[in-house]
């Protein structure tokens, strides 16, 4: 067996740090929270090679004084979710999402490079297949207010180094 074509080393991958991937729905449910009014799983699966993984948006609602929800309070991020999906959201006067019309959606999201026990992390607002580059753009300006506290800076800078460094001189290859 003969190999033949040459790899250019370095054609593809991302010099940001980060990823945006392009999700569907798989799964989502309602859970409670000690930190929030309420927390919203997500069960994604990425479609270009299946993977699974979990996300969780956390949301606190306003309520009058009969403890009736009004409005989602700031930052609204189970209603970017919604219009991510191009689904209608429907909140009771207790609070509970209308999460089965999520189902099979088409979902966007950011992993980055984390500190802590894993790697990488998912950043907990979601964008549309559409305006990918938005939700990089939005990611980058949280990036230069501090957030996500957990974005580990040392791999980007790393890696960005590592891609200068191994630049191809078309010159250098044989054809």
């Amino acid at each position: 067996m003969a190999i033949t074509g040459t790899k250019v080393k370095g054609s593809g991958g991302s010099n940001k740090g980060y990823f945006i991937n392009k999700c569907y729905v798989v799964g989502a449910e309602q859970i409670e929270s000690q930190y929030s009014d309420t927390t919203v799983k997500l069960e994604l699966e990425d479609e270009k090679n299946g993977y699974k993984y979990s996300l969780f948006i956390n949301q606190n609602y306003i309520k009058d004084t009969n403890d009736v929800v009004t409005e989602l309070a700031f930052p609204d991020l189970v209603n970017t979710l919604f219009l991510s999906a191009a689904k209608d959201l429907n909140i009771s006067d207790t609070g509970d999402i209308n999460l089965p019309e999520l189902a099979n959606s088409k979902v966007a999201i950011v992993s980055y490079p984390a500190t802590g026990k894993y790697k990488r992390a998912i950043w907990s607002t979601v964008g549309s297949w559409d305006e990918m580059d938005q939700l990089g753009k939005d990611f980058e300006a949280q990036l230069k207010k501090g957030y996500p506290k957990n974005y580990r800076k040392e791999v980007v800078e790393e890696v960005q180094t590592q891609n200068k460094s191994e630049a191809i001189d078309p010159n250098d290859l044989p054809f």
